[in-house]
């Protein structure tokens, strides 16, 4: 009897056993599942966050988002009622009637613009930016709406004074931060020290003041500080550009319908005259188609 009754409990706990070796088995067969689930999702996030449909929602929306500097004349600036305006601005309008959108501008620092364009703030960038390859690897361009050079602004009575923009050793040269006149500056090299700013106001003002040796900045943003401000007189440009390059839109990449809209806009306004008049308007000079 003693044994039988081992042998029962030796059975129940064998039972037992298997039951709940049974249930752990199956619990990381459901884990599995849910992880493979889990994995989909994310691999569909990643195929999803391509920006394809952008035009789309700003079309849901009623309007494009257009990140700009607000620094940096005749492109963007504040004029004395504290308003946004500039060549920029009046492109950023034209594109958005042509999408039948409304434009809203943000102000930002341009080294920040890149970055705000990528993580999602802006559907669009109207900052007066230089097509570079560079810049390529990480968005994509628009046809052309201006073209621009990098020239060396000096003071008239300044003491060590560059012949062009080549001329930058021992000199301390002032620039906007992110801007193409900077990585020109850093390709030619030789310079003393370089000093970044926010935008062409505090730019122009320490070489005023004689904090640097020149400005390097694009030719059309020197020009018409040198004609409109009240300080323009004390400066000039010294030598020619060191290259003319396309200014264009930058946009996320994948925007395909969004780059064709702008570009069908832009080429439009290049063959009914609005480009070459606002050229004239904001430069005084006339663009190459």
């Amino acid at each position: 009897m003693k044994k039988l009754t081992s042998l029962l409990t030796l059975t129940l706990a064998l039972v037992i056993l298997l039951a709940g070796c049974g249930q752990q088995s199956s619990a990381p067969a459901s884990s599995g599942t849910d992880s493979k689930t889990s994995a989909g999702q994310e691999n569909g996030s990643k195929d999803t966050s391509t920006d394809e449909n952008t035009l789309d929602k700003i079309k849901k929306a009623g309007k494009i988002v257009i990140g700009t500097g607000g620094n940096y004349r005749p492109f963007n600036y504040m004029n004395e009622k504290n308003e946004l305006i500039g060549f920029d601005i009046e492109w950023g309008k034209i594109i958005a009637e042509g999408l039948g959108v409304k434009p809203e501008f943000v102000t930002g620092q341009f080294s920040g613009l890149t970055p705000g364009l990528l993580a999602g703030k802006f559907d669009i960038l109207l900052a007066g930016v230089n097509v570079t390859d560079e810049r390529k690897k990480s968005v994509d361009f628009t046809e052309p709406y201006a073209r621009d050079g990098v020239v060396a602004v000096i003071n008239r009575e300044g003491g060590n004074n560059p012949a062009d923009i080549h001329d930058l050793k021992d000199k301390v040269v002032g620039v906007i931060g992110g801007a193409t006149a900077q990585a020109v500056v850093k390709n030619i090299g030789g310079y003393k020290e370089m000093k970044e700013y926010p935008g062409g106001t505090e730019l122009f003002k320490d070489l005023i003041n004689k904090r640097v040796d020149l400005v390097s900045i694009g030719r059309d943003a020197a020009g018409d500080y040198i004609k409109t401000s009240p300080d323009g007189s004390k400066l000039e440009i010294a030598g020619e550009p060191y290259t003319i390059v396309d200014v264009a839109i930058p946009l996320r990449k994948n925007n395909t319908a969004l780059k064709e809209a702008i570009d069908k806009i832009i080429l439009e306004k290049k063959q009914d005259g609005t480009y070459q008049k606002l050229a004239q308007e904001h430069f005084g000079l006339q663009f190459d188609k």
